[in-house]
């Protein structure tokens, strides 16, 4: 969930979300553009450690949207460990002619890491380009992979989770292996288990169907919380990966004379959890980040010299340097291993692709450090990160979950002071202070590299995107670089033609728009049958309206107090000597809404949406004069 760019962008989105109220109304069903109508994946391990994984899929196209999706296919592999050949691809058209793809078609080159930085990946993609593929036709594919070690050690896994928006008519994967080693089954929906023998060696396999197929709406879950899922694996548990992973990185947190000098350079005498802040929020501004997909490149982070020489690294890079500047200043910190999607349950078994990034923990502070994330605080974690499974590796592994955002704490808040005048202008201030991961969010999305007259410029393009005429200011910028305090921007602008003016006017009041914003995924749809996905937090607007001298509100919207499962949302209207305020909080609990509860969570939305513009109808007295 991004958030959004507090009152500057607030009125860019509120066209849209009555949109989205009017269109309550349940949508026509999403068309389904292609199937699966066989697929296999097959894993075969070695005796000396190598393995083969064998992939057979059969797609159908059924639109020309379809033709595009299955008529190109890619296969991405890490090429310093692994190699792909193609033993089948062709299409058989609905003609049942076959149509060979031919090697011009076949293209191998190098992923956009791999050539922007070769020491982090070797990642290859293999294209194939289809002939003759149309509607109806089948996308025959077969190829195999060979790879000379597994990613971690001793572990080897294959899961595979079906996509509602995908029929699938007969899927399966297996793993064969050694009697010696110990396979495991776990799995979530209606998948089949079988297992056979032949001399040596033994096969699990799982197999499923899903021809049925849904659209999961914005704002749900990922498919890995909910759809049916099966993982068979070597390894019996969580720990087991951690141990296996630690036999990778271990030596990459090495503490050098370098890495020591740095990391006393950077503390600076401090000790403890400042000395932890000083060197996360170094590595912040001087380590660039780059993302890296580990099933090109393998878990294998490099040495935190080289890292710290190169001043780049993937996120399993920059993790092993920050552990090991920590542990020069007698810290301890680990590796912890993590994924950002939006999935908040485990696997329903052990898988080293359940995690895609990686986290440094500090045990003796609970603190989980994100190096990828610039502007966080060092108690602060980016939303993507909060409330995730999380693996710990290093000496006590262990598997949990990254804690959400701190108790209590306002998020968001928003004071604004505004003046209406006779001619139906309004001149209006605000204050907006930003905490934890908004803070972080304000600081990426709205101040990020901007300054001077380009940031100014940057405020008044999103007034006037949203709509209005007049101008805008920004007046102070508190605590930017201060990356653990809140920051806080004062604004002050002025609104023409905001009420039509006279012995009446009728005035949108106007604020400014972040719950609406938060909650307006959730107006479209009555019911959902997957996860819904919330972002805990506590917005609070508060306005103080001063009205021309002589003039009331003839009545007052409705007050609010809405409670939830998941949250609450209270909106409270006061009228005395001469000010209309008006005070409103969203507070979300909760990181998932189940289909269960979700009635309830709509019908939250439209109030919270609907009430974000009410409309005052204001009246002069008789013989008051409206001034200017």
């Amino acid at each position: 969930m991004k958030l959004t760019k507090t009152a500057i962008a607030a009125a860019i989105s509120l066209a849209g979300l009555v949109l989205a109220v009017q269109a309550n109304a349940a949508p026509a069903a999403p068309q389904v553009n292609d199937q699966i109508l066989k697929q296999s994946i097959a894993l075969h391990v070695n005796a000396d450690g190598s393995y083969s994984e064998t992939v057979s899929r059969v797609s159908q196209p059924l639109t020309i949207a379809g033709v595009s999706a299955v008529g190109h296919v890619e296969i991405a592999y890490p090429a310093n460990f692994a190699t792909v050949k193609v033993l089948d691809a062709y299409t058989e058209t609905v003609t049942h002619q076959r149509v060979n793809v031919l090697p011009s078609q076949i293209f191998n080159q190098s992923t956009p890491t791999a050539v922007q930085a070769p020491f982090l990946s070797d990642g290859h993609v293999m294209s194939l380009l289809y002939s003759a593929v149309t509607p109806g036709a089948e996308v025959h594919l077969k190829y195999v992979e060979t790879f000379r070690r597994p990613y971690l050690p001793g572990v080897y896994a294959i899961s595979e989770a079906l996509a509602p928006e995908v029929p699938v008519q007969a899927t399966d994967i297996s793993i064969t292996a050694p009697k010696s080693m110990h396979l495991h089954y776990q799995a979530r929906g209606p998948w089949h288990e079988t297992r056979t023998s032949t001399g040596d060696m033994q096969t699990l396999t799982a197999s499923a169907a899903s021809p049925s197929v849904d659209f999961p709406p914005m704002n749900t879950a990922a498919i890995t919380q909910y759809a049916p899922m099966a993982v068979l694996s070597t390894a019996g548990d969580w720990p087991a990966i951690a141990r296996a992973y630690d036999q990778l990185a271990g030596n990459a947190m090495q503490v050098t004379p370098a890495i020591r000098a740095m990391a006393q350079k950077v503390a600076d005498g401090a000790g403890g959890e400042v000395a932890v802040a000083r060197i996360y929020h170094w590595m912040q501004q001087h380590v660039q980040s780059v993302n890296v997909d580990y099933h090109h490149a393998g878990f294998q982070p490099p040495a935190a010299q080289s890292t710290l020489a190169r001043s780049l690294g993937d996120s399993n890079a920059n993790v092993a340097l920050l552990c090991a500047m920590l542990h020069a200043q007698g810290i301890a910190a680990v590796p912890a291993m993590i994924s950002p999607s939006q999935r908040f349950v485990p696997y329903p078994g052990a898988d080293p692709f359940a995690f895609n990034h990686f986290l440094a923990y500090v045990p003796a502070y609970h603190l989980f450090l994100d190096t990828s994330a610039r502007y966080a605080g060092v108690e602060a974690l980016p939303a993507a990160d909060q409330g995730r499974p999380v693996l710990i590796t290093g000496p006590n592994p262990q598997f949990t979950r990254t804690p959400g955002p701190a108790p209590g704490e306002v998020e968001a808040r928003e004071v604004q002071n505004l003046t209406l005048l006779g001619n139906g202008d309004i001149d209006g201030s605000s204050v907006i202070t930003s905490a934890g991961w908004r803070a972080m969010e304000v600081r990426q999305d709205v101040l990020g590299d901007r300054s001077g007259r380009r940031l100014q410029q940057f405020m008044q393009n999103g007034f006037y995107l949203g709509g209005k005429a007049g101008s805008m200011r920004l007046v102070a910028v508190r605590n930017r670089e201060d990356l653990d305090k809140p920051v806080e921007m004062t604004l002050q602008w002025h609104e023409t033609d905001a009420a039509i003016p006279g012995k009446q006017m009728a005035l949108l009041l106007p604020t400014p728009g972040t719950i609406a914003g938060t909650l307006a995924p959730f107006t479209s749809q009555a019911t959902r049958t997957v996860p819904s996905v919330l972002q805990p937090v506590t917005i609070q607007q508060t306005m103080h309206l001063h009205l021309p001298a002589g003039m009331t509100p003839e009545d007052l919207p409705q007050n609010q107090n809405t409670s939830t499962p998941f949250g609450t949302y209270t909106v409270n209207y006061r009228y005395a000597d001469g000010v209309l305020n008006v005070d409103k909080q969203l507070q979300l609990t909760q990181f998932v809404v189940s289909p269960q509860d979700y009635p309830e969570l709509h019908k939250l939305a439209l109030l919270a949406v609907s009430s974000e513009r009410k409309a005052v109808v204001l009246h002069a007295r008789a013989g008051a004069a409206t001034r200017r």
